[in-house]
């Protein structure tokens, strides 16, 4: 990634902060990483746009992707926005409302059910406007957070594998009219390992059930950056910072997802799909803030930024430091960097600088495409992100800015206000 070149023009080009820019190129760049590491002419590639869904860089990425993965009703009417008629979108979602389920059926070109009992309800509305699957959990937990594991005790997502097996046994019927199957077990995991030890699970389990359909979704979850990336690992504890420079460089280790598309494609007649989402979106989004005041306290020195660890919530959530252009492991000039919020722990954690902090002073957090714009909030009344494009030409354009009619609608509406 040249993402100097992005820099240098952020530096040099006058922009309203906060802002959040997305980089074109970057996010074409990793929709051809990970369709190559999926083997594309032969696996189907989903975006899976709860990570990352500004229009304009879901463009980008359609330009590499076969289509998109949806999780709303709102997200499958921007998917079809932007890939036209004729291109794949899969929904998954936890519930779809009834006065949804017509739309969204004729919207959606695979709809895979996270119940057998949605399944039961919406059976006859959907077979025969849509490709019907299942959602299906194998049970099989790969991530010790329990609030990132899709296979947790008493988890919301998918049909239990032993619920489907018993029902395989007493009553197949129920199955007629699905065309597919899908999971999702993982969550920004560089070791393919588990998603071939669940395709086994599921050839010993449900191989009769795999042999009458004609797709299957692995899911997403799954990082395929390079050895020169700034990802670490998850090792099983769920999502961790990006920090470049500070983490090991590491390669994603591709073996069991090799293993696993040979296994299905050796014993099955199925399409397959992936739905990889911060894979792609995360390396391709930069958020720059500006020091709005230097504070005293107990010793150190925190930074107030103009932006807010509820534009990248994921920061609150993973309890992270988020990856700082220009954060050095020793000496420097140390700060607390701390959002504009009343909230106490709005809070980014601390990192050094080469040159001290004045009012003014720029702020980059790189690495900050997934998960953020999608999750920002107006909280406080402090203004949303102005979101900005960088194109493959090198010219930064103005998306979107937000104004404070932005936030009144969001609040409720402009007809309990005086003029």
């Amino acid at each position: 990634m040249d993402r100097q070149r992005l820099l240098n023009a952020l530096q040099t080009q006058a922009i309203e902060t906060p802002a959040f820019i997305y980089d074109e190129a970057q996010l074409i760049q990793d929709a051809q990483l990970a369709l190559d590491a999926i083997e594309g002419d032969r696996t189907h590639l989903l975006f899976a746009m709860k990570s990352f869904s500004v229009p304009g860089g879901l463009r980008a990425i359609a330009s590499v992707a076969d289509g998109f993965h949806a999780s709303s009703l709102f997200e499958a009417k921007l998917g079809r926005g932007i890939l036209g008629p004729r291109r794949p979108i899969h929904l998954t979602t936890p519930g779809i409302r009834p006065s949804d389920a017509a739309e969204l059926f004729e919207l959606c070109d695979l709809v895979s059910f996270n119940s057998m009992e949605q399944w039961a309800q919406f059976r006859e509305r959907a077979v025969g406007v849509t490709e019907c699957g299942l959602r299906v959990n194998p049970r099989l937990s790969n991530i010790a957070d329990e609030r990132y594991d899709p296979c947790r005790r008493h988890s919301k997502l998918g049909a239990s594998i032993e619920d489907v097996r018993e029902t395989l046994r007493a009553d197949p019927e129920q199955f007629d009219g699905l065309t597919g199957l899908m999971f999702h077990t993982n969550c920004d995991a560089l070791d393919t390992a588990p998603l071939l030890d669940t395709v086994r699970y599921l050839d010993q389990h449900l191989s009769s059930l795999l042999k009458q359909l004609r797709w299957i979704d692995l899911g997403g979850g799954y990082l395929f950056f390079g050895d020169d990336e700034c990802a670490e690992a998850s090792d099983g504890q769920g999502p961790r910072a990006f920090r470049c420079g500070r983490t090991r460089r590491r390669a994603a280790d591709l073996k069991g997802l090799n293993q696993a598309l040979d296994l299905l494609r050796s014993h099955y007649d199925l399409r397959i799909y992936l739905e990889p989402g911060a894979s792609i979106s995360r390396r391709a989004g930069i958020i720059v803030s500006s020091v709005v005041d230097l504070v005293r306290s107990n010793g150190r020195t925190v930074a107030v930024l103009d932006t807010s660890v509820n534009h990248m919530p994921e920061v609150l959530e993973f309890n992270s430091i988020p990856d700082v252009l220009g954060d050095l492991d020793y000496g420097g000039h140390r700060y607390l960097l701390a959002g504009a919020t009343c909230l106490a722990g709005d809070v980014f954690g601390e990192c050094a600088f080469t040159d001290p902090l004045e009012i003014g002073s720029r702020v980059f957090f790189l690495d900050a495409g997934a998960y953020s714009m999608v999750k920002a909030n107006f909280f406080n009344g402090v203004n949303m992100p102005s979101i900005y494009s960088f194109n493959s030409d090198g010219v930064l354009t103005l998306d979107r800015a937000f104004v404070y009619e932005d936030f009144l609608e969001y609040c409720g509406g402009l007809q309990h206000v005086h003029s």
